[in-house]
């Protein structure tokens, strides 16, 4: 008796996350646990323990008095998630290169097709978790599928930041272009041309960010406000309920 129900707040855990992430819950967004308890059909035990788990991930912040908040976004986490990303993957690139074989570039491929289809598609969410994917070859193919562990756990502002741009904007045209120029330069071995293309394509948003701050300002930290809603609309899907343009 008293102990957490392990198989309830694993599951609970990854669908808030997930859902946080994808902006289904939109920033600032006052819940309860009974609400989550409620919507998720999950019991509270479970909903509270995976609350204090994403609150140390920054992705959720305890109001006293006055509930439970979707964290809003973070541009000073933004950056520094990105600084981190720049700093570790041109390292990680640069030893997968070294040691690359016939599957991980077929897996690198296959991704860049998937990409190109989405793309088409306009399907942000799976665009994003595909580049993700892609990333990720190259961490576990120089053994470092670790440290991209730690980053993506340690990214969610600037996964969320990434998100809103696509469905303010769309899917840029030139990333999947950027992703095959990166896998030529791994291929022809040129760490110089790596360099350029990796530092261009982690920052390329840098100037446009501001921008976009100014325009979704309330789902940024630095407004005080929280957006409160109905227990019943944490069903409903922020960015299609916003009539953003990305739809499902």
């Amino acid at each position: 008796m008293g102990e957490t129900d392990n198989s309830q707040v694993e599951p609970i855990y990854d669908i808030l996350r997930t859902d946080i992430l994808d902006l289904r819950l939109r920033p600032g967004m006052i819940i309860s646990i009974k609400d989550i308890s409620e919507s998720y059909q999950v019991g509270r035990t479970p909903v509270r323990d995976a609350l204090i788990s994403l609150s140390k991930e920054g992705l959720i912040t305890f109001l006293p008095q006055r509930g439970t908040m979707i964290s809003k976004i973070d541009y000073d986490k933004v950056r520094n998630e990105r600084f981190l990303r720049t700093c570790v993957e041109e390292n990680v690139i640069l030893e997968f290169m070294a040691v690359c074989n016939l599957k991980a570039i077929t897996a690198l491929e296959m991704s860049l097709e998937r990409q190109e289809q989405l793309e088409k598609d306009g399907d942000i969410r799976a665009f994003l978790s595909e580049d993700s994917y892609f990333h990720s070859i190259f961490y576990d193919g120089a053994n470092k599928g670790y440290c991209n562990d730690i980053l993506t756990a340690n990214s969610g502002h600037y996964r969320r930041i990434r998100l809103l741009f696509m469905a303010d904007s769309g899917i840029e045209k030139g990333i999947v272009k950027q992703h095959r120029e990166l896998v030529d330069a791994v291929l022809a071995k040129d760490s110089e041309r790596l360099h350029t293309i990796l530092n261009h394509h982690l920052n390329r948003l840098v100037s446009k960010e501001r921008p976009l701050v100014a325009k979704y300002a309330d789902l940024f930290d630095h407004e005080q406000t929280e957006t409160k809603r109905a227990a019943d609309m944490l069903g409903v899907d922020f960015l299609v309920d916003t009539k953003l343009k990305y739809h499902t």
